[in-house]
C-alpha cells in the first residue's frame, strides 16, 4: 500500500481517484470495495469483525472513498509505511452544503416526496432485493458510521463529524506523511508528495456536482423497471402455461 486517502465522500475523492490511476496506482474506490470486499465489510458493521486489512488490500497501491475513509488509521496501522492524502474542499461550508444536496438525491430517487419514496423503498425491497440489501448492510452502514447521519436535513451533525474528522487525521498522521489537499490545486502538489512526474494531461475533474448520485439513482431505478418487466412478463406466462389446460377443455 502507497497510498492512504482519508478525505470524506464528496471532497474530490472521484477526480483524486481517477488522477492516482493517471500515475499508475492501482486504486480501490468504493466500487472496488463493494465488488471485492463486501462480506468483510458487512461483518464489521453487522458484526463488529474488524477485516485483516493487511490480507484485504495486498497488491493494492491506493485506497480511498467510503468506507475506508472513515477507517484510515486501522488501515494505516497495517500499512505505517503508506502516504496518507486527506482530501479536503475549500471550507466545511461548501462540503455540507455538496453533502446535503447528494444524499437528499439519494435518499429520495431524485426528488420523489414522501409518499412516492415510500413506495419506491417498497418496490426496491420487493423487486430489487439484491440492491435493498447492499443499501442496508453496507452503504447506509457506511455513511451514518462516516457522517452521523443519512438524513440531508442534519447539516450541523455532518459539519461536526467532517470537522473531527479532519482534526484527528491531522493529530494521529505525521505529518511528514501527510498531504492536506484540495483537488483544485492541481497535480503539483500531489506528484511532489507522491514523488513522481507530473504527466502531461489535464487533472481529470469528475463527478461534479450530482452526475455520479443522479448515476446510482438512474441504475437503481433502471434494476428496478427491469426486474418489474421480467416479473409481470414471468407472471403472465405462468397464467398462460395454467390456462392452457382449462381452455383446451372448454374448446373439447
Amino acid at each position: 500500500m502507497k497510498v492512504i486517502c482519508a478525505g470524506l465522500s464528496k471532497t474530490g475523492t472521484k477526480s483524486l481517484a481517477k488522477a492516482l490511476r493517471i500515475l499508475g496506482l492501482r486504486v480501490y474506490d468504493h466500487l472496488e470495495h463493494r465488488k471485492f470486499h463486501y462480506k468483510q465489510w458487512v461483518d464489521l458493521y453487522g458484526e463488529g469483525k474488524l477485516p485483516d486489512f493487511g490480507h484485504m488490500y495486498e497488491g493494492v497501491d491506493a485506497v480511498i472513498a467510503l468506507p475506508v475513509a472513515f477507517w484510515y488509521e486501522e488501515i494505516y496501522a497495517a500499512f505505517p509505511n503508506a502516504k496518507v492524502i486527506l482530501s479536503i474542499r475549500d471550507n466545511e461550508e461548501v462540503w455540507v452544503q455538496s453533502w446535503a444536496k447528494h444524499i437528499e438525491h439519494a435518499t429520495t430517487y431524485g426528488g420523489y416526496g414522501a409518499l412516492g419514496r415510500v413506495f419506491l423503498d417498497w418496490l426496491v425491497r420487493v423487486f430489487a432485493h439484491k440492491v435493498h440489501i447492499l443499501m442496508k448492510s453496507f452503504i447506509d452502514p457506511a455513511c451514518v458510521a462516516a457522517f452521523g447521519s443519512m438524513n440531508p436535513k442534519s447539516t450541523v451533525v455532518a459539519k461536526k463529524r467532517y470537522r473531527e474528522h479532519n482534526e484527528r487525521v491531522l493529530a494521529v498522521i505525521p505529518k511528514e506523511k501527510l498531504l492536506i489537499y484540495n483537488v483544485k490545486k492541481g497535480w503539483k502538489p500531489l506528484c511532489r508528495f507522491l514523488g513522481c512526474n507530473v504527466p502531461d494531461q489535464e487533472f481529470p475533474s469528475v463527478n461534479e456536482g450530482l452526475s455520479f448520485a443522479k448515476g446510482q439513482v438512474s441504475t437503481r431505478l433502471q434494476l428496478l423497471k427491469r426486474n418489474i418487466i421480467i416479473f409481470l412478463g414471468t407472471s403472465v406466462l405462468i397464467v398462460l402455461l395454467l390456462s392452457f389446460p382449462f381452455l383446451s377443455g372448454i374448446k373439447n
